[in-house]
């Protein structure tokens, strides 16, 4: 896995796997939000992804909670 930042500002978070898979998370400073989605390496699956146009969108402290709260339901899992 690894982190990526692209250049308007998207953080990825990325698969090791090829063709890679990867969370999008898609900051609106402007309006406090951001928008999660899914993309992928293959170009078939990104054009269907960006096809459906289809995120879930926070507040970005919602969203910073939420990702606390998987994060220790993931360390309690193991």
């Amino acid at each position: 896995m690894r982190i990526a930042i692209d250049t308007i500002g998207r953080i990825h978070l990325i698969d090791g796997y090829k063709p890679y898979g990867s969370i999008v998370f898609d900051i609106d400073k402007k309006n406090d939000r951001v928008g999660v989605y899914q993309d992928s390496d293959n170009e078939v699956i990104r054009t269907q992804f960006e096809t459906i146009e289809e995120s879930a969108e926070f507040g970005r402290e919602e969203l910073i909670q939420g990702l606390e709260q998987v994060i220790e339901n993931l360390k309690e899992a193991l």
